[in-house]
């Protein structure tokens, strides 16, 4: 009788074994017979199918002068400031600044104690420490003057506007400017430095007289303004521009006494307030510049300064130029830089930010529906903001990497502005159907409309810097 063997089933243990060695069988056959696929998945050998490039593109510009830079103190979340004074600056001419404002009481209604006598009006003026001109110390002399022609509430007033005025002043003042402890408060909200102005007795008791709170022409603000319609404040002697808060610790005030009581009452810089900013250019290369939003073309160098309204208009065709040689590119990173800028000396520089133009070199602005699909085609790379506009949320800005403006900044230590727009020149490439080519350079901050800054570089360092990765035509 023979012993019963049991033999182990490896027919049914050999199964998944062999499968496995049969996909990977296939699988590395495959990979090999489909080599040239994997380039098109990588960068693998010699034989790329892709391949990063470098392009620095020239870009064309010119000098704008632009229309409507509103200056007036329009909303309570903005710089409230009104500038006076003047500087000169050799490659940009003189500039000048005037303040207009209007006077509104605190208080429309509490009577003046009955047999009380009027004394004096002193206008307190609170300098914000904002500063631009010579440096160092340097005198600031003033005269204030009644305006004499209606302001208009509904009106909308630019750096352009100018309101008629006596010429003979209701009051003067003289300082000094001390550059090096303005700059230091600036940042501050801690320091007081205020200007006060006796004014012209005359003057004060036409305005103390007028105090009735059951006269509708004293309590109705759109009546008073039209009797007293306001002050100007004008430079006299001055080697820099100032501003003036125009919501904190500026105000007029008449002060009377009663017997041996003594009060005051307010009246606020308010209503209607704006700065009138102009720029004597004749002597320079932007003597020319005398048209708005036409095209300027100085033969060296490029401007933008606040408050007067100069640009610098950027052609971007150049990259379209580029990007249109080839059917399938990748925008890796793109940097916009003005290089070799000489140092600001006494002319601290803004900071820059680019603005879309429409066709007619004005700020592009959402008024058609087509309008509104243009902006939304990129997709929050560009922010709507106020910024030079005279209305009030109107201009598309070019955000960097939907985070925040593109604010070319001044670096001090390798004398260049620069920014690295990468996410929206990629929104160009996608959008390249629509050509947006042109773009106002300007200043961003601090606050264009309430300074004077400047910038000056030359034509030829502007530059577009682009890594891409297209296919590689070379194979």
């Amino acid at each position: 009788m023979k012993k019963a063997i049991t033999t182990p089933n490896r027919f049914t243990t050999f199964i998944p074994s062999w499968w496995a060695k049969a996909h990977l069988f296939l699988l590395t056959a495959f990979l090999f017979s489909c080599e040239e696929d994997l380039n098109l998945l990588g960068f693998r050998g010699d034989d790329q199918r892709f391949k990063v490039y470098y392009a620095e593109i020239p870009v064309p510009s010119s000098v704008l002068l632009l229309d409507s830079v509103r200056s007036m103190n329009y909303t309570s979340v903005e710089t409230n400031r009104l500038l006076v004074g003047s500087y000169t600056d050799p490659l940009m001419g003189e500039v000048q600044a005037r303040a207009f404002t209007q006077l509104r009481a605190a208080d429309i209604t509490t009577f003046v104690p009955v047999g009380s006598v009027f004394d004096s009006a002193i206008l307190q003026l609170r300098f914000d420490f904002y500063n631009y001109g010579a440096p160092s110390i340097t005198p600031l002399e003033l005269s204030v003057h009644e305006i004499t022609e209606p302001l208009p509430l509904e009106n909308l007033y630019f750096s352009k506007s100018e309101a008629t005025y006596n010429p003979t002043p209701i009051g003067t003042f003289a300082t000094t400017i001390d550059q090096e402890l303005f700059d230091k408060q600036l940042t501050t909200t801690d320091t007081l430095i205020v200007a006060k102005i006796k004014l012209d007795q005359s003057f004060g008791q036409r305005l103390y007289d007028y105090i009735n709170p059951e006269d509708e022409n004293f309590s109705n603000f759109n009546l008073f303004k039209n009797r007293f319609k306001g002050l100007a404040i004008v430079p006299t002697v001055s080697e820099k521009v100032v501003g003036i808060s125009n919501n904190s610790n500026t105000f007029l005030t008449l002060y009377y006494h009663t017997g041996e009581t003594t009060g005051s009452r307010t009246f606020l810089l308010t209503g209607i307030s704006f700065s009138n900013i102009t720029s004597d250019r004749s002597s320079t290369d932007l003597g020319g510049l005398t048209n708005y939003n036409e095209e300027f073309f100085p033969p060296v160098n490029r401007y933008v300064q606040s408050g007067v309204g100069i640009a610098t208009k950027l052609d971007f065709s150049g990259f379209y130029e580029l990007i249109d040689q080839y059917p399938n590119v990748i925008i890796n990173s793109a940097e916009l830089a003005i290089e070799n800028v000489a140092e600001p000396g006494d002319f601290k520089y803004p900071s820059l930010a680019l603005v879309m133009l429409d066709e007619n070199n004005r700020f592009k602005k959402l008024k058609t529906e087509q309008d509104t699909t243009d902006y939304l085609a990129f997709q929050n790379k560009l922010l709507i903001g106020t910024l030079i506009s005279n209305d009030a949320l109107s201009a598309p800005y070019m955000i960097s990497d939907a985070t925040n403006l593109l604010g070319l900044s001044y670096s001090s230590d390798n004398n260049k502005f620069s920014a690295f727009p990468t996410l929206f020149f990629q929104q160009l490439y996608a959008l390249r159907e629509k050509r947006y080519a042109n773009w106002a350079l300007t200043a961003l901050t601090p606050t264009s409309t309430k300074t004077v800054n400047r910038a000056v570089f030359s034509k030829d360092n502007i530059k577009l810097k682009v890594y891409y990765t297209r296919p590689n035509t070379e194979n």
